[in-house]
């Protein structure tokens, strides 16, 4: 497929970036159909272990494009619009592949929840980061749902009623971040992460990711009989067995995904 407002590059480690530069790589309409059709098309890619999620230009995303916001849409068009970012959510969620996010620059608003929204962040130290919707007469309704799940509440009311940026220091404080790093070091700290992950059983990878997001909300006994289920699948699968092996003949395991 032909993109237009990212740029996909496959492989092991594959990568979608945010391009619109000129437009501080803002989400317009365009933007998350394609985030979505990408996410979901990396996800059946049987070569592609990890994505990275990154922002061509000075930064990683400004948040929401305005003009597409116009007040003079019809609550239809707004609503049907309004949906879209869900679906980017949600592709991220369902995306059997571990996503991370390498955040320089900015990092705000829509572009803020996105970058939380993923399965982990990489923050260089001179990002900027938040939520000022508030100065809009806005409000960061559908962002809650990512943040609300990594960061304490009581700092998260304040940052959206207030306005006010957090640090780099502050996000990895309040668990949004997994990293925080010299901006110098921003690629290869994300790329050595990516390859930690990559080494590891595609099928544990995706089979522990969804239980993961299943878990999550799950009452706590609930979860414990979900989880079980689980593990009775996973000790099923052939790398399952190719790790234990492996592990008696102490040698590095071959995984074929299955």
């Amino acid at each position: 497929m032909e993109f237009k407002t990212i740029i996909v590059e496959k492989g092991r480690i594959a990568k979608i970036i945010l391009n619109r530069p000129e437009k501080g790589n803002s989400m317009n309409r365009q933007v998350m159909e394609e985030l979505k059709t990408a996410f979901y098309m990396l996800d059946e890619d049987e070569e592609c272990r990890v994505i990275i999620l990154s922002g061509a230009g000075k930064g990683f995303c400004a948040g929401g494009d305005l003009s597409d916001m116009s007040g003079d849409a019809s609550l239809l068009e707004q609503r049907a619009f309004n949906r879209v970012f869900p679906q980017v959510l949600t592709a991220i969620g369902k995306t059997g592949k571990i996503i991370i996010s390498k955040v320089h620059g900015y990092s705000l608003a829509g572009g803020f929840g996105l970058a939380v929204a993923c399965d982990m962040t990489v923050i260089s130290e001179k990002a900027k980061l938040g939520t000022p919707e508030i100065l809009r007469a806005l409000y960061p309704f559908m962002i809650m749902a990512p943040i609300s799940r990594c960061m304490p509440q009581k700092k998260m009311i304040e940052m959206c009623f207030t306005g006010e940026n957090v640090t780099p220091a502050q996000a990895l404080e309040y668990g949004i971040a997994n990293l925080v790093v010299p901006e110098d070091e921003l690629d290869s700290a994300v790329d050595a992460l990516a390859e930690k992950i990559a080494r590891n059983s595609p099928v544990a990878i995706r089979l522990g990711k969804e239980a993961f997001y299943m878990q999550r909300d799950m009452e706590y006994f609930k979860s414990l009989g979900y989880l079980s289920e689980c593990i009775a699948i996973i000790t099923q699968t052939q790398d399952a067995h190719e790790g234990v092996q492996a592990f008696f003949e102490k040698r590095q395991p071959v995984w074929t995904g299955k």
